[in-house]
Formats: structure tokens, sequence, C-alpha cells
């Protein structure tokens, strides 16, 4: 298998295609109340005018008319009159209330500075601060803040109730661990997620695949794979991870073989017409040849041909799949579809360009073709590639003389092995002459 390959397969299984940043998709799990609601414990803490502005508020709030929320709490906390300074409940109660307008507007750093400062005065009830804190740690995730939003998300999560905690908790400890690259405290984040949850989407899953992988546990994240392909079956991006885990399984197989489930896999892709790729024909053609399977291998590689993502590829690409493909054919022993290839090969114009190869795959066909004793054509073949290719000809002449005496032209057959054995490069081509002496040798034994 080529080392491009190879390096390929290592992208894939390697698992990092699955890792994201998760800011954008951020679930805020727990939200402020709608309105700045206040116990009547809290509004006799409150002077009346520190009350008077809170009812303002939670009128704003109730209209959603957050611009103006902001600007009122702004001004509260920061008032022109120092001897107007608030209490510490009131200023609790006006941060929470800005975290809720500027989460409104999504803007999540300047929320994370309105809840740490309502968290850190410690002046709310305890559900309420509770309810900060898990807030204020999902924030501090998504801002890159993990090491402590982690230790703060974690504490909240030891403090809220068993029948209160949910699979999407879990969920944002595995992906802040992840973020973290700590794969091996993420892992049972995202097990206890998934199992938490009745029916887990297949990012859950994709993320969980993702942490087998990295902590190379190939059978785990091979079976959580499946469970994705009984959500999708028919999305090729799921059978080619599913392919590229199992090739990673041990098997029993030979050293040089590839793991069969993987190759069942991929085959099953195929079978159901989801490849979208050229590489996966080719990679699945490469798969079944290493297994001893290169008819296989041709078949799959031939129906490429015939798909519009082939015709997409330069012509230097689809010289490259022809070039296989007559490689498997030969292997197969198909001689007839090995040599439709190599004139596939032939007609394309980088081979024209190069004379020397153009000899060489001629000759590759005049051999094919007289393997299936299509002597009239292979006679053809010669006399065009001796005409258009006449530099080095002695195996060609010999090959003219095998021809010759099998159409029974025994003269014209010795006349081209005396000119064979005449043109023989000493350095490159005494085989051709020892040949071309052997059948002159026959020719002779015949005739007496």
């Amino acid at each position: 298998m080529g080392a491009s390959k190879m390096n390929f397969l290592n992208r894939q299984a390697s698992g990092c295609h699955w890792l994201r940043q998760y800011r954008s998709g951020l679930v805020f799990l727990l939200m402020l109340t709608s309105s700045l609601t206040f116990s009547g414990a809290q509004a006799a803490n409150l002077t009346p005018a520190e009350f008077k502005q809170l009812q303002e508020i939670q009128a704003l709030q109730t209209e959603a008319r957050w611009l103006e929320v902001k600007t009122l709490v702004q001004a509260q906390l920061s008032p022109e009159d120092s001897s107007k300074q608030v209490s510490r409940l009131m200023q609790a109660m006006l941060w929470r209330a800005l975290a809720q307008a500027e989460l409104q507007e999504a803007d999540y750093a300047k929320a994370l500075t309105a809840i740490r400062n309502a968290w850190q005065l410690k002046q709310l009830p305890e559900a309420d601060q509770l309810n900060l804190q898990g807030l204020l740690a999902q924030l501090m995730i998504q801002q890159d803040e993990l090491y402590q939003g982690i230790l703060l998300f974690e504490d909240w999560l030891a403090k809220t109730p068993e029948d209160q905690q949910q699979a999407r908790h879990y969920l944002t400890l595995a992906q802040a661990y992840s973020q973290q690259e700590s794969w091996s405290k993420a892992l049972p984040n995202a097990e206890e997620a998934v199992k938490r949850h009745e029916s887990a989407p297949v990012s859950w899953l994709a993320l969980l695949v993702g942490l087998h992988t990295r902590l190379e546990q190939w059978p785990q994240a091979v079976n959580v794979q499946k469970r994705i392909l009984i959500q999708q079956p028919r999305q090729m991006r799921h059978w080619r991870q599913l392919a590229m885990l199992q090739y990673r399984l041990p098997t029993d197989e030979r050293k040089d073989a590839v793991n069969p489930e993987a190759v069942a896999s991929l085959r099953i892709a195929w079978q159901q017409q989801l490849f979208d790729r050229t590489n996966d024909y080719q990679l699945l053609s490469q798969w079944l040849n290493a297994n001893g399977q290169p008819l296989k291998a041709a078949q799959v590689l031939a129906d490429a041909q015939q798909q519009p993502v082939f015709t997409a590829l330069s012509e230097e690409q689809q010289l490259v799949v022809a070039e296989q493909l007559a490689g498997l054919w030969l292997r197969a022993k198909s001689w007839g579809k090995a040599e439709q290839s190599l004139q596939q090969v032939a007609s394309h114009t980088a081979v024209k360009d190069n004379p020397e190869r153009s000899a060489e795959l001629y000759k590759q066909i005049a051999r094919l073709q007289m393997q299936q004793k299509k002597w009239q054509v292979a006679g053809e073949t010669l006399n065009t590639l001796l005409a258009e290719y006449p530099a080095d000809p002695a195996e060609v002449l010999l090959l003219q003389g095998i021809v010759l005496l099998q159409q029974e032209q025994v003269a014209a057959a010795e006349g081209k092995f005396q000119l064979a054995e005449q043109s023989v490069d000493p350095d490159s081509d005494k085989y051709v002459g020892k040949n071309a002496r052997q059948w002159l040798r026959y020719i002779e034994q015949i005739r007496s």
C-alpha cells in the first residue's frame, strides 16, 4: 500500500476531523428568568427607591426592550452622584439583569463579566446563586477559560439534584475536556451524555467515536460508528469512517492483508451506490487486491470509470486509474480486458508524447493479443509499432517472427528472427538475441 494512501488512512482513523470548537453552537442549559423577579425577603432588604428601579427594569424586560434595560442598569451601577451608591443586593440583581440583556444580544463576553460580578457578590438566594454558577461556568468554557470553567461546572453538577441533571450537562463537560485535549476525561462524560439521551443525535455519537479513536479504542469506536449508520445509513462519510476504523482492528489474516470487516463495509457502500469520490473506488479496489481478489478489485475500478466522478478528474488522474485497472486485469488474467485498459492508457496525451513509453505499451498490447491467439491483430499492432517507433527494433522483430510462425509463414518468420539477432544491442537486448537464435534452430529442426 502506497505511502500517500497510508497517510490518508492515518488521518481518517486518527479522528482529527471530528473535533470542533463549540463556540457558535453553545447551548445555555441554565437561562436566567425571563423577568427580574425577586422574593418578599429580598424586597424587604431593598430601599423603596431600589425597589422602584427594579420594577422599571422588570417592565422593560417583559417588553423585551433590552437596549433600554442595559442603559438603565448601567446608569444604576455607575451613578453620577457618588452619594447614591446602591446596596450589594441591588448590585447583584442589577448585574444579573445586565447579563440577561447581554445574552439576548449574544454578547457572551460582556454577559460573562456581568454574571461573574453578580455571582461573586453572593447576595442572591442559594438557588439563584447555583443557577448563576452553572451559567457562569458555561460562559467561561465558551470564552476559553477552560480550567476554571470546568471546575465550576463540575461543582455545579455535583450540587444539582440527580433528577435535574441532563444529558446536555455531561455533553458540555465532554466538549470542554475535548478542547483541552483531555481525551480520557472527556470520554466518560460523553458516554454519560449518550447514555442519558433516549436517542442521542449523530453529532453526539460522532464525538464519542472521536474520543475512542483518540484513545485508540478501535472496537468501541466501531460499535458506536455502527449506531451512527443506523440513523443515517445513506451517508457515505459514515461508511467511510466505519471502514477506516475497522481497518485498525486486529486481524488473523496475513500481515499485508486488510481486515475483512473493513473491506466488507466498503463493498456494502459500493453495492448501494453510495460512493461519491473516485478515491472510494480506488481504496476498495486496493483493499480487494491486497486480499487476493484482483478480479473483484478490477470490477470496482472499471465501475469507477463509468461514474460522473471519474469524468470530473483531470486527464492525468484518469490515466492513473486506467493504469491501475490494466494492472488488475493482468493480475486477474483477464487478457482481453487488460488489452482494452492498456489501449485506454495508450490513448492519453501524456503517453502519446512519450515515444519510449508508448513503444513499451504497444509491445505489451501485442503480447496480450498473442496470448489470446489474435495473430492477425497482433501482427498489425507490431507493424504499426515498428513503423512509428523504429528505435531499438530487436524485440519487435522477434515478436513479429513468432506471430508469422504461428501463421505458418516460416520463411518470413525466419527473416524476422535473423533481423532481430542482427539488431540486438549487446548491452540491453541479450535475451532477445538468445531467443532469436533458439527460434532459428527450431525452424531448422522442423525443416529437417
